[in-house]
C-alpha cells in the first residue's frame, strides 16, 4: 500500500534561478511564508516552524535554505507531525542520495532536481527564453532567441535580466529582432559557441583561448566533447549534400538539423573537405575514449582542438 503524501518538498540542483522561480510559485498559493537559514538553524526554531501552525493565517510554507542537519533522524520525526496546513520546501544546490531524509522525502514527498541546459540543448534553452519574452508580453525571434544564448551563453539568470532590458527598451514594438538582441544584450560567461565559431574557421589559438577561458569558468569537458561531435556531424552531413542543395531551410530540413545552425555550419563549410570532417570525428571519438581512462582532461582536449586547426589554413573545398 503507498504511503500518504505528504507536503514536503526538496528542490535542488546547480540552476538557482530555476529553484527560486519554482519557489515563488509555491509561496503564491500560500497565506503566509517563512524563510529558514539553514546554516544557522537549530531544531528548536525548526520545530517551532514545522510544528507550531500560524496564528495568522490558515496555511503556511516554510522554505529552509542548504540545510545543515546533522540529526536527520530528530528533522524527519518533527516532519512527521507537520502542523496542519504547512508545507517544507529544502532547497540546496546539490543532494545526498544515500541520506535518511533524502530517502524519506522520495518516499513521503515530491524531490525535483533542476539542472542548467546542457551545451547541446540548444532548441530547449531557446524554447525557455520564448516563453520568458511571452510572459512578457513580447515575442522573439527564431534567430535573435539564438543570438541571446551565444551572447549570454545558458545563465539562466542573466538571460531573464538582458530579456527584462530589450523588452524595456523596445516600447510598443511586439518583437525582439536580431538587431535589437545584438545591440543590447551584454555578455555572460565565455559561450561553448564562440569556441564552435572558432573552429569553424579553424583559428587555433582563438580556439585555445575561449577554451582556456571555459576551463576557468569550470565548464564540462564531456559537455564541450559532445557539441563538438553535434558540429562536425552536422557538418559533415552538410557537406555530403552541399553540392546539390544550397537553400539553408531546405538544407537544414535535409540534414534534421537547426535552421539557425545549419545556415551557421554552411556559410564556412568551404574551409573543409569530407576526409577532413570524418578525420575530426574520428579524434573526437578519440578523445573522448582517453577522458574516460581519466587522462589529463585540459591537455588532451587541446591536443584535440590541435587536431581540429591543423596549420597550412584552410583546406579547399
Amino acid at each position: 500500500m503507498k504511503n500518504k503524501q505528504l507536503p514536503i518538498f526538496l528542490f535542488y540542483g546547480e540552476e538557482d534561478f530555476l529553484i527560486d522561480e519554482k519557489i515563488k510559485e509555491f509561496r503564491s498559493r500560500f497565506s503566509a511564508h517563512e524563510l529558514l537559514d539553514g546554516e544557522k538553524l537549530s531544531l528548536t526554531a525548526l520545530s517551532d516552524s514545522l510544528c507550531g501552525g500560524s496564528l495568522f493565517a490558515a496555511d503556511k510554507l516554510v522554505v529552509l535554505r542548504e540545510a545543515k542537519i546533522d540529526d536527520q533522524a530528530a528533522v524527519i520525526a518533527l516532519l512527521q507531525n507537520l502542523s496542519d496546513g504547512t508545507s517544507v520546501v529544502f532547497a540546496a544546490s546539490s543532494a545526498d542520495k544515500r541520506t535518511k531524509l533524502y530517502k524519506w522525502i522520495a518516499e513521503h514527498g515530491e524531490i525535483f532536481e533542476f539542472k542548467t541546459f546542457a551545451p547541446w540543448e540548444q532548441d530547449e534553452l531557446a524554447r525557455w527564453i520564448a516563453v520568458k519574452v511571452k510572459a512578457r508580453g513580447k515575442s522573439i525571434s527564431r534567430e535573435a532567441g539564438f543570438r541571446l544564448q551565444e551572447i549570454c551563453g545558458s545563465n539562466l539568470r542573466l538571460l531573464d535580466g538582458e530579456i527584462e532590458k530589450i523588452v524595456t527598451f523596445i516600447g510598443e514594438r511586439a518583437e525582439i529582432t536580431e538587431g535589437d538582441v545584438e545591440g543590447l544584450a551584454a555578455a555572460g560567461e565565455t559561450s561553448a559557441f564562440a569556441l564552435m565559431d572558432a573552429l569553424r574557421g579553424k583559428d587555433l589559438r582563438k580556439s585555445l583561448s575561449l577554451f582556456q577561458a571555459l576551463m576557468r569558468d569550470k565548464a564540462d569537458v564531456f559537455s564541450l566533447l559532445g557539441l563538438l561531435a553535434s558540429q562536425y556531424r552536422l557538418m559533415l552531413q552538410i557537406k555530403s549534400v552541399a553540392d546539390r542543395e544550397k537553400d539553408p531551410n531546405r538544407l537544414a530540413r535535409l540534414v534534421g538539423g537547426n535552421p539557425y545552425y545549419v545556415r551557421k555550419c554552411a556559410a564556412g563549410i568551404s574551409r573543409f573537405t569530407l576526409a577532413e570532417l570524418r578525420q575530426a570525428l574520428a579524434a573526437i571519438l578519440a578523445a573522448g575514449l582517453k577522458f574516460k581512462t581519466g587522462e589529463n582532461q585540459p591537455v588532451n582536449f587541446e591536443l584535440l582542438l590541435s587536431d581540429l586547426c591543423p596549420a597550412g589554413g584552410p583546406a579547399a573545398a
